[in-house]
């Protein structure tokens, strides 16, 4: 068995546990927590309170698998440094997506994830954001003019449909270098339209107590696959395009394109694995950015006096100009960053993980010695109490982008960690151009528009399906430009 021991463990009075004696929230037979996780799509919420009620580490039973939950920055530091070597995320999740056919960097593990990393990095340095700058002002200018046209008709704007367009696009368009043209097609069938259903199948597929999918497919499931099939004939038809290219020297500048020079080398590269790869990339991509900056959507919206701050900012450094022009210029986009890191520590899309020791290990921190054996599930809360820390963030419930401007405060000991990308080796690939998006949206929409409130249709909620969601989110515009 290895030891893992923080150096406040040895300051301290410690318990050496075990899995069995940490405290669990009252379930049922059989089926443990699961109706209370799934009641709601609140998971991360419900989650929260049990943490509230039994301290940063307890157990719950997922079925017949028992699951340890943790808060305690130092068992997560500890956890998140030694993936991927003792922990690998959990093989149900990786089954899941592979059922999927889309099998890639989020899901792998050893070899085959370092092999991705490596790949994937290519394409996401800050070299390859500063050439590809132009699919993300593209897609922008669209949007701009697709919510002008919605402002001059007073019509309400559906932000999260047309977030998850617009994200797509970029996302597409960066990876294999295809214009899917989605922010004009709103309404139109096609690609776009047929992608969110393969996250919401995979939601379903994590909630679902059984795997009834593996016996008889429900008409969401076979829409799951139409999209799944569509979107992998058009990789197919780009990485032909992409070995080409390679072939006759041009140096990779897309995710694709770095995929057919691996090939090309002599790597363990085949078209299933390419399309598989791909689609796992534009499938983490779309949905965390589209719910990032729908959420920055809902802040704006409900608060003017930051909707005016961000405003005055992109007029003094944007000009004339509806939207930043290149990555030089969203580097003095400040305030507007501020909005987006404000967004995600109120609303983080991926509030927890959940990880499978590959080892006999030892979790530590300042109040015990958790003994944990191989094949015991461990689910970090990333995101606990990110809104309500008051030691960390002061009004920790209140949506204060200067916050993000001002020098940070000394952190108490032992402070919640916020780790919206996660940390150690396999943090977040996509963390830079995920801001990067999401500032210049946030600068573009504050920019051109009066954003303001819908709430006709009652209250924004939340739901938490492969990232958490905003439900009921929509605006009405105003063109300022």
């Amino acid at each position: 068995m290895t030891g893992v021991r923080n150096e406040a463990v040895r300051g301290g009075e410690v318990r050496s546990m075990s899995v069995s004696e940490l405290p669990e929230p009252r379930g049922l037979p059989l089926v443990g927590h699961v109706p209370a996780l799934a009641r709601g799509g609140v998971i991360h919420r419900v989650l929260h309170e049990w943490c509230d009620q039994h301290g940063p580490t307890f157990r719950i039973r997922l079925g017949t698998q028992t699951v340890v939950v943790t808060a305690s920055p130092e068992i997560i530091g500890t956890v998140l440094r030694e993936r991927p070597e003792k922990y690998r995320r959990g093989q149900a999740m990786g089954r899941l997506i592979a059922e999927l056919g889309a099998a890639g960097l989020f899901d792998a593990e050893g070899d085959d994830w370092r092999a991705l990393r490596k790949i994937a990095m290519k394409g996401l340095n800050a070299g390859y954001l500063r050439e590809s700058f132009g699919v993300i002002s593209r897609s922008t200018g669209r949007l701009r003019e697709q919510w002008s046209a919605a402002a001059a008709a007073g019509e309400v704007v559906p932000v999260l449909d047309d977030l998850m367009r617009y994200t797509l696009e970029m996302t597409v368009g960066m990876t294999m270098d295809h214009d899917l043209d989605a922010v004009r097609r709103r309404g139109e069938d096609g690609p776009h339209r047929h992608l969110p259903q393969v996250l919401t199948t995979l939601g379903q597929r994590l909630n679902s107590p059984v795997p009834y999918w593996r016996w008889v497919r429900l008409p969401g499931d076979r829409r799951a696959d139409a999209a799944v099939e569509e979107f992998s004939a058009l990789i197919r038809d780009r990485y032909v395009r992409a070995k080409e290219l390679i072939a006759g020297g041009k140096r990779p500048g897309t995710f694709l394109e770095s995929l057919a020079e691996a090939e090309r080398d002599g790597g363990d590269v085949t078209e299933e694995r390419v399309v598989s790869a791909v689609l796992n990339m534009i499938i983490a991509g779309e949905d965390n950015i589209a719910a990032t900056t729908a959420w920055a959507m809902h802040y704006l919206a409900t608060h003017p006096e930051v909707q005016r701050l961000v405003r005055e900012e992109a007029a003094e450094v944007l000009g004339e100009d509806a939207h930043p022009a290149d990555p030089f210029v969203v580097a003095r986009l400040k305030y507007a960053e501020a909005v987006v890191n404000e967004t995600i520590r109120l609303r983080p899309t991926a509030p927890y993980l959940l990880l499978e020791a590959m080892t006999d290990t030892v979790l530590a921190d300042s109040t015990m010695e958790l003994s944990v054996a191989r094949g015991t599930h461990v689910m970090p809360l990333l995101g606990y109490r990110s809104d309500s820390d008051a030691q960390k963030y002061p009004n920790p419930g209140e949506f204060d982008p200067g916050r993000w401007l001002a020098e940070p405060a000394e952190q108490a000991e032992g402070a919640p960690s916020f780790l919206p990308f996660g940390a150690g080796p396999r943090f977040c690939p996509g963390r830079n151009l995920a801001l990067l998006e999401a500032t210049v949206f946030v600068s573009m929409a504050c920019h051109n528009f009066v954003i303001e409130a819908d709430t006709s249709g009652g209250p924004v909620g939340e739901k938490l399906t492969f990232v958490v969601l905003p439900t009921n989110l929509s605006v009405r515009l105003r063109s300022v430009r």
